[in-house]
């Protein structure tokens, strides 16, 4: 059996990971990241398949991501992240109908978001009244813990406690919970929206603002980030699969890896998503209530057409299975006589199981139904991804599941996503726990 020691080994080499290893590597701590993957990125990635440049799930960024700009400015990539200076979002639903969300850029916030949703056409005047209780009942967390009673209810029981209207919901708030949640209304905790809505519209303007990065998920980070850590003395291993942690005296003293490689080190930070870490037959003392979190599953398709048929960056779909169409070609900069689309769906428990045929036909039919000219379009390449495990499940009572970054026994340290961070499992997550992880050591 082979053996190798080091300061810290970090397992798990997505945006916790990384972002972990970085801040400590910035400290001049010699790093070792352990990942079970032939290539970098976790469960945010891209890859190239049929001409196709793909990511796993199309993520969309914020400006009150500050610890995931500070991480990518860090190894010198945040000019691949592009933040949009207008708040603006656009709907669109079968028969071409369009609707616009757009938040005025000359208000302070949260009064920018109060004109965008007054602005919208499909909810009437009267539904929009119930804006004033809402806007009350953020303002009344606007920090500190989310109240347990709210923590226990979905978000469909608390917009509709507050008198906010199916209509609105469906129009507005359900497209911005299932995009934050990675789950529906119906099934996700009220707890992760309110966290983000009240860091997003009450932080500052900028904290409101829209990113997407002009690059493929991995070559925004991936590679900066394992040059960074190696330039420093740390490595990066892919391919290395943790099986077991090194126990003695009731400290963590390294891993062991499935491939019986053996590894010590003064401290292991995790980064595995809780469905993953429990697999290690961890000592009692990292046992607990974490090992019920379920995950949320997200499907798309990247489809390539012989046409332009959307000049918007990004749509929300309306009263359909696709939930977001992202265009590529707009927001990578592609050249091409056509257009490369990204479909998303979701919390898509009921999708996942499904062959890649049918997800691609679900998503061509939403296409043509909302998009006017999309039928004339030609399909050239395609391509359907699914990701099983993509983020926690944010179901009412998980919150109080999850553990705080950087806790966990001697010599062993909780991070990634789906610990408590104050925000819901995101790429924000994920960064902010690496970061705070790598302080407390």
């Amino acid at each position: 059996m082979g053996s190798e020691k080091t300061e810290v080994i970090v397992l798990g080499g997505g945006f916790a990971g990384l972002s972990c290893a970085v801040a400590l590597a910035e400290k001049g701590r010699k790093v070792l990241v352990l990942d079970k993957k032939p290539r970098l990125g976790g469960r945010a990635y891209s890859f190239s398949e049929n001409g196709l440049d793909i990511d796993n799930g199309q993520h969309l960024f914020m400006g009150c991501y500050v610890a995931t700009r500070r991480f990518l400015k860090t190894i010198g990539t945040e000019a691949k992240l592009d933040i949009y200076h207008d708040v603006v979002v656009d709907y669109a639903e079968a028969g071409g109908r369009r609707d616009r969300l757009a938040c005025p850029s000359w208000l302070p916030a949260p009064l920018h978001l109060a004109a965008g949703l007054l602005g919208l056409k499909g909810v009437s005047l009267r539904e929009k009244s119930a804006l004033v209780a809402f806007d009350l009942a953020l303002k009344a967390m606007k920090k500190g813990p989310i109240p347990e009673a709210i923590e226990k209810m979905t978000v469909r029981q608390w917009l509709s406690s507050l008198g906010i209207s199916p209509n609105f919901q469906t129009r507005f708030f359900d497209p911005a919970a299932i995009g934050i949640l990675n789950d529906k209304p119906e099934v996700a905790s009220a707890a992760g929206f309110i966290q983000a809505l009240r860091t997003m519209f009450f932080t500052g303007r900028e904290s409101s603002r829209f990113a997407l990065a002009k690059t493929g998920l991995s070559e925004l980070y991936t590679d900066a980030a394992r040059d960074y850590v190696e330039a420093r003395g740390g490595r990066v291993i892919s391919n290395a699969k943790a099986a077991s942690l090194i126990e003695e005296g009731g400290r963590v003293r390294g891993i062991v890896t499935d491939m019986d490689s053996r590894f010590e080190s003064g401290h292991v930070v995790s980064t595995l998503p809780p469905w993953d870490l429990k697999k290690l037959g961890l000592p009692a003392a990292l046992r607990g209530p974490w090992e019920t979190l379920t995950p949320a599953p997200i499907v798309g398709a990247t489809i390539k057409l012989d046409r332009p048929v959307m000049t918007e960056r990004f749509l929300g779909m309306l009263h359909t299975e696709t939930h977001w169409v992202f265009n590529k070609t707009l927001i990578q900069n592609i050249k091409e006589d056509g257009q490369t689309l990204a479909t998303v769906i979701s919390g898509a428990h009921q999708h996942v199981g499904l062959s890649p045929e049918k997800i691609l036909r679900i998503a061509l039919k939403d296409l043509a139904s909302c998009l006017p000219g999309f039928s004339a379009a030609k399909v050239l390449a395609s391509k359907v991804v699914k990701e099983p495990f993509a983020t926690l499940s944010p179901t009412p009572g998980a919150e109080a599941k999850r553990p705080e970054p950087g806790t966990g026994m001697p010599g062993f340290s909780f991070a990634g996503d789906w610990t408590r961070t104050g925000f819901p499992a995101t790429i924000e997550s994920a960064c902010l726990s690496g970061r705070i992880t790598a302080g407390l050591l």
